[in-house]
């Protein structure tokens, strides 16, 4: 007998699960605003790629990876509903999956904090001293979009995906379903591709069970 097709619910983590952006706001408070400001206008101006950016915003952060830990479980503050989404949506069948451009470092301790458990996709670093040193996780040079992207990552099988912004675009395209918002809803209604809004978890669970 064929095992049943697998479906997935695929969350981008940065102004997804999160209110706000903690990459960026990190990059801001613990890095250089200057190089922050050079290397986001070199992206959306596709002068570099995202992967590089990243990169470079994250070599003047020279905080100890506790101390930013502990700023990240003081600020992050995830949308309503996101836990028991989580637990509903396993419970009737989904496997979800975290897939974030950010880091492990950053992300688990939200994930602990918020009692869920799911399957985490995401970059490391390497809190150095002298500089933050991004270890990137991702395959490289997408046959889609020619980036380090988060295409190759999405599971088999039916997926949902939900995400803000840049780094969700080409995976949202390869995706069953989508529900977006800020950037990537953005991105997706310029090109006309269909979406849902994405709003907060309650909202999430609700159009899944329709």
């Amino acid at each position: 007998m064929a095992s049943p097709a697998t479906r997935s619910v695929v969350l981008d983590f940065d102004g997804t699960v999160t209110e706000s952006d903690l990459l960026d706001r990190i990059a801001l408070e613990f890095g250089d605003p200057a190089v922050y400001q050079e290397v986001e206008d070199a992206l959306h101006e596709r002068r570099l790629p995202l992967r590089d950016v990243i990169v470079r915003e994250f070599v003047p952060v020279t905080a100890p990876l506790e101390e930013v830990v502990d700023w990240v479980l003081d600020e992050a503050k995830v949308r309503a509903g996101f836990g028991k989404f989580v637990r509903a949506a396993q419970a009737a069948g989904w496997d979800v999956h975290v897939v974030s451009s950010g880091f492990e470092e950053l992300i688990e301790p939200v994930l602990e904090r918020e009692d869920v458990e799911v399957v985490l996709h995401a970059n490391r670093v390497d809190a150095r001293p002298d500089g933050w040193r991004v270890e990137w996780r991702y395959p490289d040079d997408c046959e889609v979009c020619g980036e380090s992207c988060k295409r190759s990552l999405l599971p088999p099988g039916e997926v949902v995906y939900v995400g803000d912004g840049y780094s969700d675009r080409c995976a949202a395209l390869a995706s069953d379903r989508v529900f977006a918002t800020s950037g990537l809803a953005d991105y997706l209604a310029e090109r006309g591709k269909t979406f849902e809004p994405f709003t907060d978890f309650h909202a999430l669970s609700h159009a899944l069970a329709g």
